[in-house]
């Protein structure tokens, strides 16, 4: 079997004062930088197979921006493109990359074209640098779990409503955390779907806890003389801890969680979104990104401590698929003007909704579904598989259920951001999550069943 190798490569991807920023309704640009944005990319190679994966500190990206970079790549070293997959971190404190979308207009104007063409070359060009940094290595895998991190912001109502809490009293945020945590340990691999939801809890006003994931997946790399070389960990937990200062540039608790593993283990670590469409930090106030960010690293370095053995020789296998996920219908394009031109100030903050709408009708009215892709890597047993869009948790516990793999990473937004991917259970149920987005109930299944076929072809 031939020898793993893997190089490392860091870029800054920090957008100029000024930018849109994106994940939340802002009424004008950055104003400052409280941390610098990076993009780590890890290129592994085996046998001549070989996987990018680029951990990068922004919202989301585009089908477009995965491609652009895929061409870029290509034409500068032999490294195919399908290889790549992008991990946006999910920061609501970065840079908007989506030049349609809901912004009002007066946002539009604070995207720079210049700052997205070197954002396409940045991610390309770490690529291309890491792989130029190959050097061989041994891989290990092993599941963490970072309890009390993160809870679901879908808790039930006795008439089986969903009552979005995208955040909680800590005290309350503890209980939910907990009760979540308590489900999740009823999803037996290779078993039918665990539990979802808690009995009614008096101390969430009769509210039914949902199910949360505080799996801490680690890929562990590692020279042959036994040195620390890279941790590549997946966790569900939505970036918004957030602070202060809604308009400084920030890459949020992922900061933390890598400084922590760097500070313990010695070595540097990429950060990936699991499953968390629907799970929130249990703090979010004061410190919160310290204390939710050193959980999670600390965490991710004790499973890094646990892993018993790393091997040299490790085959590598990589998959891709073109699908295109059931959607909701949209407006024309003449009803999404007409309800906007209605608004009292369409580029008012209150009417994102109406803004969206335009933007679905102008994309898809003649598009039918949501054209995107997935895709999915091995290294040994180990398996990520990227999927586009914020997924709900439920989700990516089906997919770790049936995976035939003993460690499985389901990457959230990697390559793409369709909006939330729900159950069809959570379509049922209502909320932000299934009412703000165009998937259907239907694309829940698509999701997992894609996922699968692609993870028993690399098997």
């Amino acid at each position: 079997m031939p020898q793993l190798h893997a190089g490392l490569a860091t870029v800054d991807i920090t957008p100029p004062l000024g930018s849109a920023m994106a994940g939340y309704s802002r009424v004008k640009g950055a104003e400052s930088v409280e941390h610098p944005l990076s993009a780590q990319a890890l290129v592994m190679e085996s046998g001549g197979e070989c996987v990018a994966i680029v951990a990068a500190d922004i919202l989301w990206v585009t089908l477009e921006i995965a491609r652009n970079v895929r061409q870029i790549v290509e034409s500068r070293i032999d490294l195919p493109g399908d290889s790549i997959m992008i991990a946006p971190s999910h920061t609501h404190w970065g840079p908007e990359v989506r030049r349609v979308n809901h912004l009002p207009k007066f946002l539009q104007e604070c995207m720079f074209p210049e700052y997205l063409q070197s954002l396409r070359e940045s991610l390309a060009e770490a690529v291309v640098q890491a792989w130029r940094n190959l050097q061989p290595v041994c891989a290990g895998w092993g599941i963490g779990v970072a309890s009390g991190i993160s809870f679901s912001r879908r808790p039930v109502d006795v008439h089986g409503q969903c009552q979005n809490r995208f955040s909680l009293p800590p005290q309350q945020a503890v209980i939910a955390a907990a009760e979540g945590q308590e489900l999740r340990e009823g999803w037996i691999k290779g078993g039918e779907r665990g539990p979802r939801l808690s009995p009614p809890l008096e101390e969430m006003q009769g509210l039914c806890a949902g199910v949360s994931d505080p799996d801490l997946i680690l890929l562990r790399l590692e020279t042959p003389e036994g040195k620390p070389f890279a941790g590549l960990i997946n966790f569900a937990c939505h970036s918004v801890v957030g602070a202060d200062d809604a308009y400084a540039i920030h890459p949020d608790y992922a900061l933390e969680a890598r400084n922590t593993f760097e500070a313990v283990v010695g070595a540097p670590m990429l950060f990936s979104l699991g499953c968390a469409g629907d799970q929130v930090p249990t703090w979010r106030k004061g410190n919160s990104r310290a204390r939710v960010g050193r959980s999670c690293g600390a965490a991710a370095a004790l499973t890094w401590y646990q892993i018993e053995q790393c091997q040299c020789e490790v085959p590598i296998a990589t998959a891709r698929r073109e699908v295109t996920l059931a959607r909701k219908p949209v407006m024309t394009v003449a009803e999404a003007q007409a309800a906007l031109d209605a608004c009292e100030d369409p580029d008012g903050k209150p009417f994102g909704q109406q803004r969206k709408h335009l933007a679905w009708a102008k994309e898809y009215a003649d598009v039918e579904g949501l054209p995107t892709e997935m895709s999915a890597v091995r290294i040994g047993e180990f398996a990520a598989v990227g999927l586009p869009g914020e997924v709900l948790v439920e989700i990516g516990l089906q997919i770790k259920q049936r995976s035939p793999f003993s460690v499985t990473a389901p990457i959230s937004l990697c390559n793409d951001g369709v909006g939330y991917i729900s159950t069809a259970q959570a379509h049922r149920e209502g909320g932000a999550e299934p009412e703000s987005s165009l998937p259907a109930p239907e694309a829940e299944q698509q999701v997992v069943d894609t996922a699968l076929e692609l993870l028993n072809s690399l098997a």
